[in-house]
């Protein structure tokens, strides 16, 4: 009796661990996104160079999303001046099958979706 209690709890700490190494992948994909496209000098290249960055850095981390595009850019103003400054926002969303999180192969129902988003300053000094 008291060893499924225990293998139940055991997976359980297991996927609270999976999840929130998952929670990171995203985090650190809208951060690497948003500085690529504060870089940039165009919304079109922002847009564009920036997802490509946060989609990269999904794949790095074995991120499979359900998502056909998890990279989005609520807000971006490339122009930036001493007096106001520009800035990018990349929202990253991410909806992962529970069976991808924990173990390859065993079949559990259910998803998890991650959101994060983060905000970089377009420099108003970056070169051309």
């Amino acid at each position: 009796m008291l060893i499924p209690a225990l293998v139940v709890l055991v997976a359980l700490v297991v996927a609270a661990g999976r999840i929130r190494t998952a929670d990171g992948a995203v985090a650190e994909a809208s951060r690497d996104a948003a500085r690529t496209a504060s870089l940039n000098f165009t919304v079109a290249q922002a847009t564009y160079y920036g997802a490509m960055a946060g989609n990269q850095t999904l794949d790095a981390q074995g991120m499979q999303c359900s998502q056909a595009a998890p990279v989005t850019f609520p807000v971006v103003r490339m122009d930036s001046t001493p007096e106001q400054v520009g800035k990018v926002t990349a929202k990253v969303t991410c909806t992962v099958s529970l069976a991808d999180l924990l173990w390859k192969g065993v079949p559990l129902p259910g998803h998890v979706t991650i959101t994060d988003e983060f905000t970089a300053v377009v420099d108003i000094y970056r070169s051309q």
